[in-house]
């Protein structure tokens, strides 16, 4: 089983991802796009340096950089269960899902969240987390936003794609995904 979470950054993804872990899923290999560039950044090397650097100024990685992470982590796992969280984040990065599993059928859950909701989450999350990234929300927002419609355009091509409506309190959000992935 192979699932993507996409959405805006603060949406929920990452709590619902930890919430299929701990509940359902005991098995699952949450891959965090920003943990596996996070952890590459640490490694010395010119690229994790490169890397640390984009990160820190909270740009976006190019898609052949975080492509190729991801698509080692992915070959190191074989067949076991996956989700995906904060990929894609381009059209590209879309594209290559096919190749990164084989044509394997993915269910991919588009997390939507309305604005004010987002940033009162990241708010939040940065007193709770201290998180670096958080403090380039905005840029954040408006950089998925942009690319968000061309993302799930590419997506459709290849796979069905399933809106959840993440505005509600944790419980409901998990009880959707549920639904929608035939877990219950």
């Amino acid at each position: 089983m192979v699932i993507v979470f996409i959405g805006p950054p603060g949406c929920g993804k990452g709590t619902q991802a930890n919430i299929l872990k701990d509940s359902i899923l005991p098995d699952l290999n949450i891959l965090t796009v920003s943990s596996l560039l996070k952890e590459k950044s640490q490694d010395e090397s010119i690229l994790g340096q490169e890397i640390k650097h984009k990160m820190d100024n909270g740009d976006l990685i190019e898609d052949t950089v975080v492509i190729s992470v991801l698509k080692e982590k992915v070959n190191s796992l074989s067949n076991e269960q996956i989700l995906i969280d904060g990929f894609p984040r381009s059209s590209i990065q879309a594209d290559s899902l096919l190749e990164i599993f084989n044509n394997k059928e993915l269910s991919i859950i588009n997390f939507e969240v309305e604005d004010s909701q987002l940033l009162q989450r990241i708010k939040k999350r940065s007193m709770e987390e201290s998180r670096a990234d958080d403090s380039f929300f905005e840029k954040r927002l408006q950089i998925y936003k942009k690319s968000h419609q061309e993302i799930t355009n590419s997506l459709k091509k290849n796979y069905q794609v399933t809106d959840i409506q993440a505005n509600d309190e944790i419980n409901a959000v998990t009880a959707k995904i549920v639904d929608k992935l035939g877990l219950n």
